[in-house]
């Protein structure tokens, strides 16, 4: 399992996927209205079907990105 990393920022495709291939948790904190722009793009990399995206309510808002876990 990779480590859990936080961002302020959104990231370009190529550090996202690198991201995805080493499977890291990933908590992009205060963007909250940009959680669908991050399922998106994790989709369109092709790592739709191995992670969750989720959006955290709180006082700054955070998305959330965790590597499916395997049963």
């Amino acid at each position: 399992m990779g480590a859990k990393l936080i961002y302020t920022r959104l990231l370009g495709d190529q550090e996202m996927r690198g991201h995805l291939e080493n499977r890291d948790t990933l908590l992009f904190e205060g963007l909250p209205r940009e959680w669908q722009q991050i399922e998106r793009q994790v989709e369109r990399l092709g790592f739709g079907d191995r992670y969750v995206v989720s959006q955290r309510v709180s006082r700054q808002g955070f998305t959330q990105v965790d590597p499916v876990k395997s049963t």
